[in-house]
Formats: C-alpha cells, sequence, structure tokens
C-alpha cells in the first residue's frame, strides 16, 4: 500500500537562486548543499509502486544522463519496460518519492531532494489497483536483492495494516507491535545481517479509526518517519501515531509534507545518504541516532518522535559534537507562564504520559505569554510554537 498523497506535490520557497523545496527549507538543507554533500558513492534503495515516466522527469534529468541508476526490477511484471505503468494506479508514486529523494530541477532551479549524486536501485513491489499479501513478499524480496548489491539505505514510502482485496489478510492494531509481521520482521533481519538503513513512512491513518503507524513502521530497527506542518512543526492530522504498547519511540522523527508520510520519508533518506557520504565508516545506527538527535525535540512524543531534523546538526553529530540544548525545560506542579520569544499565532501543546501523548491541545493567540496547565495524569508536557519549543516536567 503507497502512503497515498494529499495535496499538490512540488511546492517551495521563493528564493532568488536556487530554490529549494519546503521541506529541505525545514530541515536546513542549505547546510548540508552548502558543505557540497550529494549523497556521491552511497548506494540508496527505492521500493515502491511504479516509477512511472521517471525517465522524463526533469527533476530526475541528471541522474539519468549522469548513469546514477544501477538496478532495477519489476517484481510485478518482470517483462515490463522500465519507467512503464499506469497513472491510474498511481505507478507515478514511486517517482515523486525519487525526486524527493534525489532530485533537482535544472529548468526551474529547484531541489526537492538531498542525494543528487548518489546511486539508485529501483523495484517496484506495489499495485495501485490492489491490496495482497504477495506485496510484503515482493518488498522482501527486493530489500534482499539490494542487500546483495551492496545497498546502504532503503526507502520504502509504502506500508500494510488493512484494506487487502480479502479481508481475512487484513492485520490487527495490536499486531503492529514491532514483531508480527512478516515485513517488519524482514526490515530488522535484513537491517541486522547487512547493516542497511531503512528508512520507512509512518504512514496517513493518523486521522482514520485506525491511528497507528503500519507495518513496517514498527519494526525497532526502521528509521520511521512522520509529517509535521511547515510552521509550527507539529503533527500533520494524518501522520500515523506510534502505538501506545510498544516500548520504544514511533515514529523517531519527522517534517514537512502536505501530501503524506510517503513524501516524509524520501527528504530524511536523502540527508541520510548525504550523512553516509560525509563519513562512510557510519553504521546504520550512527545514522539514524545522528538524525534522531538533530531533531528539535529533545524529548519525544509519539505523534512526531523527536521532531524535525537540522541538517547542520546531523552533521555536527556524526562528528562527534553533541547536541547543546539550550534552556529548553522548566519545572512546575500546577501551571507554567510561557513567554514565548516572539509573538505567536499557534501553540501546540502534547501533554504525555512519558513519551506518549494523552492529550494534544492547539491555542490561537497573537500573545507573547500564555499560561500552561497541568492536566490529570500527565508528567510532562512539550510546548511547540513557531521558532521554538519547551519541556514542562510537572512535579508534585
Amino acid at each position: 500500500m503507497r502512503w497515498l498523497k494529499l495535496a499538490f506535490l512540488f511546492l517551495y520557497l521563493p528564493l532568488s537562486a536556487q530554490q529549494l523545496g519546503f521541506a529541505l527549507e525545514q530541515i536546513n538543507g542549505r547546510a548540508i548543499i552548502d558543505a557540497g554533500l550529494t549523497g556521491k558513492g552511497v548506494k540508496i534503495g527505492i521500493i515502491d509502486g511504479g516509477f512511472l515516466r521517471a525517465d522524463e522527469s526533469e527533476s530526475l534529468k541528471a541522474i539519468f544522463e549522469n548513469g546514477q541508476i544501477a538496478g532495477y526490477k519489476d517484481y510485478l511484471d518482470p517483462e515490463a519496460a522500465p519507467y512503464t505503468g499506469s497513472a491510474s494506479f498511481d505507478d507515478t508514486h514511486g517517482t515523486e518519492v525519487w525526486e524527493l529523494i534525489g532530485g533537482y530541477n535544472e529548468v526551474k532551479k529547484v531541489q526537492y531532494g538531498l542525494a543528487t549524486g548518489a546511486t539508485y536501485y529501483l523495484a517496484r513491489t506495489d499495485h495501485g489497483g490492489y491490496e495482497r499479501r504477495q506485496e510484503e513478499k515482493f518488498a522482501i524480496e527486493a530489500m534482499e536483492w539490494m542487500a546483495s548489491e551492496g545497498v546502504q539505505i532503503i526507502n520504502l514510502s509504502l506500508g500494510y495494516n488493512f484494506g487487502f482485496n480479502d479481508k481475512r489478510e487484513n492485520y490487527q492494531p495490536e499486531q503492529m507491535d514491532g514483531k508480527s509481521t512478516i515485513l517488519t520482521q524482514a526490515v530488522d533481519r535484513i537491517s541486522e545481517e547487512y547493516g542497511i538503513l531503512v528508512v520507512v513512512a509512518a504512514g496517513n491513518d493518523g486521522d482514520h479509526k485506525w491511528q497507528i503507524v503500519g507495518s513496517p513502521g514498527d519494526a525497532k530497527s526502521a528509521l520511521t518517519v512522520g509529517a509535521t506542518k511547515y510552521k509550527v512543526w507539529d503533527e500533520m492530522k494524518y501522520s500515523s501515531k506510534g502505538p501506545e504498547w510498544l516500548d520504544y519511540v514511533k515514529p523517531e522523527i519527522s517534517c514537512y509534507s502536505s501530501l503524506g508520510t510517503s513524501f516524509s520519508a524520501p527528504i530524511i533518506t536523502g540527508l541520510a545518504a548525504c550523512l553516509l557520504e560525509k563519513d562512510p565508516t557510519a553504521s546504520a545506527e550512527q545514522l539514524k541516532y545522528a538524525i534522531i538527535n538533530a531533531g528539535n525535540l529533545i524529548y519525544p512524543n509519539n505523534y512526531i518522535g523527536h521532531g524535525v531534523p537540522n541538517g547542520e546538526v546531523a552533521v555536527m553529530t556524526l562528528e562527534g559534537s553533541e547536541m547543546l540544548w539550550e534552556d529548553v525545560e522548566r519545572n512546575a506542579k500546577k501551571s507554567l507562564i510561557v513567554e514565548l520569544d516572539r509573538p505567536s499565532i499557534y501553540i501546540t501543546i502534547y501533554h504525555k504520559d512519558g513519551w506518549k501523548v494523552m492529550r494534544k491541545e492547539s491555542i490561537r493567540t497573537d500573545k507573547t505569554k500564555i499560561k500552561i496547565k497541568r492536566r490529570e495524569g500527565a508528567e510532562r508536557s512539550t510546548v511547540i510554537w513557531e521558532g521554538g519549543s519547551l519541556e514542562v516536567v510537572w512535579v508534585e
């Protein structure tokens, strides 16, 4: 199941010269670009639906011209010509994901992904016209093929939970436990055996009765990515949440996408590739840690994880510098007055039991001071506004 896009794809900021996509701007992709990092020498695998007309994409033109595609497999139709398919079955999904990993449009002077210099392995495993367990097996076969080719990072903007043609194949929410589904098991196994970082989209069921991440977003080894808004950096309503019964945080990290988490994950994949170019000896765990440590939240939650990563901080972490957090924590008993560094119209508060969100509050105000009240059962409350965040620790 491709996590379906929810709006128009290419939004970008009007910069005077080279423009960056909104998500790249949010994660401080400029610092990565200015450092000359492009993911060169890094092998990236993309397992998705079709890559329809990718060879005609202006954003991928340089990748084709430079011979950066090292492998292509179609598990749905092995005899089909590459880059074909049907738009009605959403076979452009893989193309759009690819553009957000390493795309640069020379005509528009817009960069959509960071890994413009990486080498790519592509696998079509998912059909937009139906949902079958066989697709999960195809994805596993694709991961094993990529592992045998020395791929170092895999992007999976796919997920499986309900909606199978045969309803008996549907998963139950409690099976998103990090061990029950074959695809989750495979992600952990392949990551451990081959040292591959697998970046997974969290899913788009946050505003559906299902709510939580789908498989393999629950895999412990995966770097699971949620979606945030652009200005306030709280979660997009559709972004799937981490199950409360896990003993680890999901998603671990998030970034902007108005379209679905399918288009948040590739932004992080591109960042990971550039970090690996910076330090080719870095392990998958070290890459994952560098990105998580670069998140804007020191204390995570199961809505957006550690928040939005900063590319510059991720590089510093990889080089051995720990994040120097400013004074972002306050102790309080029943309430706390928070002074903002500037007037903020939208403020989000996550009231938490540990890292699990019990209640979310949204406040609209143009004041520079707001009163945060403790909610019953809350141990902590994370306050997010445009330009900053604060962690409130409730004490007796």
